[in-house]
Order: C-alpha cells, then sequence, then structure tokens
C-alpha cells in the first residue's frame, strides 16, 4: 500500500490528498534576438566550452531544461497553499509612536 506525507507540514495523507504539478521552464522571447546572436559563431562557442571543460577537469554542465515538481497536500495545507502559493506573507506591521 502507498502512504503519503503532506509536503507542506509532513503529517501522513490518511484522507483526501490534493496534488500540485508545478513546471518551471526557460522562456526565450523572439523579439530579444539581437544581430549578434545570428552572427555568432556557435560551432565555436561550443567547441570553446569543451575546452574549458577540459581543461578545469569539470564535466557538468548547468541545468538549463524544464523542471517539474509534484507536491502532495493535506486538505488544510492545500487550501494554505492556494491562499498564497509562493508563501509571501506580509511583513510585521510597524507601530509608529505618537511624537
Amino acid at each position: 500500500m502507498i502512504h503519503y506525507t503532506c509536503d507542506l507540514c509532513g503529517c501522513p495523507i490518511s484522507s483526501e490528498r490534493y496534488e500540485a504539478k508545478i513546471e518551471v521552464a526557460p522562456v526565450h522571447d523572439p523579439d530579444d534576438i539581437s544581430s549578434d546572436d545570428l552572427t555568432a559563431d556557435h560551432l565555436q562557442l561550443i567547441a570553446d566550452e569543451i575546452d574549458a571543460m577540459e581543461s578545469t577537469g569539470e564535466f557538468e554542465l548547468e541545468e538549463t531544461g524544464t523542471k517539474k515538481l509534484n507536491l502532495d497536500f493535506c486538505e488544510s495545507c492545500a487550501q494554505r497553499f492556494l491562499r498564497s502559493p509562493l508563501n509571501l506573507s506580509p511583513g510585521p506591521r510597524v507601530k509608529f509612536s505618537n511624537n
């Protein structure tokens, strides 16, 4: 039997389970293409990257692709997530004295 745990509060989910599917992907605006982008020697840029990797010994490339996240929530955390998906809460209120 599969057991689910809330990804927000960490409690076991026994009854209703809610799932959030989030996809984060790089976006390229076609209006931002400049003439330099069109005239660049991309094969030379790749060769330069390979040379740099060989000289430093670091063979890991930066992850730039799409990331997909699946989050499981209990009922109360799902409601909390829907109210503030980025978990942004307003800062503390500043009280000024009557000077």
